[in-house]
């Protein structure tokens, strides 16, 4: 499989740079043990990087299991790492997740979706007044 390079970027506050890190990246792995609705995780699949992370808090609605990246248990390091090495030895289904992963995110949690959700959200509050 030839060399592993695992990077860990410290806070960066320019979303492009932001972005250029997901897309330079081959996986986002996100072993978080307590989560709500991560956004690191969004931006990662918006920007076409598969996702492995673990199955906590939102994450499970996030993450579409095998296609849009891979859900694990909570602290099962043994699980986490191989499914980083079934991605990082198959670049195809790599590829392919990556592609599902941005369509799914911009489907699901782009901002003409949410924006027509709030909308929503708001005639309803003001119809039941």
């Amino acid at each position: 499989m030839g060399n592993i390079e695992i990077r860990f970027i410290s806070y960066q506050k320019d979303p492009r740079k932001v972005a250029c890190y997901y897309l330079a990246a081959d996986l986002y792995l996100h072993p978080a043990r307590a989560e709500t609705f991560p956004n690191t995780v969004l931006e990662a699949l918006a920007c076409g990087t598969p996702v492995v992370a673990s199955a906590v808090g939102g994450i499970p609605e996030q993450i579409v299991e095998g296609r849009t990246g891979c859900l694990v248990p909570v602290g099962d390091a043994r699980a986490m790492a191989g499914r980083v090495l079934d991605l990082l030895a198959d670049e195809r289904l790599r590829l392919r997740m990556g592609r599902l992963a941005a369509g799914d995110a911009a489907r699901r949690f782009g901002r003409e979706r949410m924006v027509g959700e709030y909308l929503a959200f708001y005639d309803e509050i003001l119809s039941d007044q």
